[in-house]
């Protein structure tokens, strides 16, 4: 048995201890997906910690129909999306390099800010798809399970996005 799936046990029999190690292992990932799909580091913090609350008050309800991981990014999309909804926090062009890469060249870093800057002016539903594929790795099937849609709807609104970029990014591209 994994030491994951032997933390989910004992977290669900209701080990506080077991469920903090759980979340140690996805806090990185969770504040990701909520910094990226707010674009603002304090909404992303507060986001997450909602998150892990109602993940921690939902485990009983946990079936292990998903990964852990799938079902906590499900409850951190559905936190997003709630919270921005909630709260009407528009995109903001935060331009912080939190984790610079040394072995980054400018242009590569230029590149990323406008690629970055064009995800963020993407409509909830298709930046949701972006960030979980193209920056966190999820397959389709695992992006299906947390925005709770068919896998076809995934992949035309992953299509559509990657369209909406290209025209965003058209003059970058020609330039």
């Amino acid at each position: 048995m994994s030491d994951e799936k032997q933390l989910l046990e004992q977290a669900q029999l209701g080990d506080k201890a077991a469920f903090g190690q759980l979340i140690d292992l996805h806090k990185d990932k969770v504040i990701n997906i909520a910094y990226k799909l707010s674009n603002n580091y304090e909404a992303a913090q507060d986001i997450a910690q909602e998150s892990f609350i109602k993940a921690y008050t939902k485990l009983s309800s946990f079936k292990k129909e998903a990964s852990f991981m799938t079902w906590l990014y499900r409850v951190t999309y559905n936190t997003a999306c709630n919270y921005l909804r909630k709260n009407k926090v528009k995109t903001l062009f935060l331009h912080e390099n939190i984790a610079l890469d040394p072995k980054e060249t400018p242009e590569e870093a230029e590149l990323k800010d406008i690629v970055n800057e064009a995800v963020e002016i993407l409509p909830l539903k298709l930046k949701a798809v972006v960030v979980l594929r193209d920056y966190e790795g999820l397959t389709y099937k695992e992006i299906a399970q947390v925005i709770k849609r068919p896998i076809g709807t995934v992949e035309s609104r992953l299509a559509r996005a990657r369209i909406k970029l290209k025209e965003l990014l058209a003059d970058y591209i020609k330039g």
